[in-house]
């Protein structure tokens, strides 16, 4: 049994039934970079899946491809992280779709946290033209060892200034 076979079967059998509902065709390309992105340490980027699909021939675009029509199906998510530039990691949706993270835009240190209270709320709002199946909420902003180098370093420059 290959490495995230359970998982691999739960997402092979959510991507046929997206791709039904859809209309669109089965694709076996589909179906192997789905079994790489299962096998893969999770977050991942796109070009570490690419680089996985490589020994099977699969276009980089191919791969792109596929991790949208992933996240669309709700099998994979998107994750942005800022550090200097944006950068997007994935990441497999297994068990609760639903995932609160909180992520420092200066180093990237990503906190997943449960508030039960913030998720009763989304769960119980009603939209009349909505239907909520999973959520994702990021939180962006400055992490505790971040803001501490900050204060020292803004000390240090006001002890050199005096």
């Amino acid at each position: 049994m290959v490495k995230g076979a359970r998982s691999y079967n739960a997402a092979l059998e959510r991507l046929y039934r997206y791709v039904r509902e859809q209309e669109k065709r089965p694709s076996k390309v589909r179906n192997m970079v789905l079994a790489q992105v299962c096998q893969l340490a999770q977050p991942f980027t796109a070009e570490q899946l690419s680089k996985a699909c490589e020994q099977d021939r699969i276009s980089v675009g191919t791969v792109y491809n596929a991790l949208n029509l992933f996240i669309d199906a709700g099998i994979v998510r998107a994750i942005t992280r800022q550090r200097g530039k944006a950068a997007t990691e994935y990441e497999l949706i297994t068990g609760s779709a639903s995932r609160f993270l909180m992520i420092c835009k200066k180093c990237g240190r990503t906190v997943e946290l449960s508030d039960k209270a913030i998720a009763r709320l989304i769960k119980e709002r009603k939209y009349s033209n909505f239907n909520i199946q999973h959520f994702s909420l990021f939180v962006y902003g400055e992490c505790k060892i971040c803001r501490r180098k900050a204060i020292s370093i803004q000390m240090r420059s006001r002890s050199s200034i005096e």
